[in-house]
């Protein structure tokens, strides 16, 4: 049976990947260099995601409380060219409910952050969607 730490690390581990490689995780979650991911979670790691650090990670990337303590199975979260059309319509009706037309690039960008997300927790969250578009309005575009 794996521990708490050890799902953790693995769960790390798809966080990584998912982001990129450890210096780009790190710099979302506001760290300068990829030493202290690597730290935790690289080949040969010297330390534990401690409870502190696993809620702070979460919190940083929007994910559920827990979730680095759950088992995550291979392709759980696979998606689908369904799954990226679902991203797409959703960011379309938010914007078009509260009026906003983006640039091609910033469209992009939303759909992008809603497919992470949707790849991360497995559910499309609308809420997490009108935050991002909140952010848009507030910088003008």
């Amino acid at each position: 049976m794996q521990s708490v730490y050890d799902k953790r690390r693995e769960n790390l581990r798809r966080l990584i990947t998912q982001w990129g490689g450890p210096t780009s995780l790190a710099k979302k979650l506001g760290h300068s260099n990829g030493s202290y991911i690597a730290q935790l979670a690289g080949p040969r790691p010297s330390r534990e995601v401690s409870e502190k650090v696993a809620r702070e990670i979460e919190q940083n990337l929007g994910l559920p409380v827990g979730w680095l303590d759950q088992a995550h199975p291979a392709g759980s979260h696979q998606l689908n060219d369904e799954a990226l059309t679902e991203c797409v319509k959703a960011v379309a009706t938010v914007l078009r409910d509260v009026g906003l037309r983006p640039d091609p690039e910033t469209y992009g960008n939303l759909v992008q952050l809603v497919y992470d997300r949707l790849k991360l927790t497995g559910r499309l969250d609308e809420q997490h969607i009108q935050k991002l578009t909140a952010l848009i309005r507030g910088s003008g575009r």
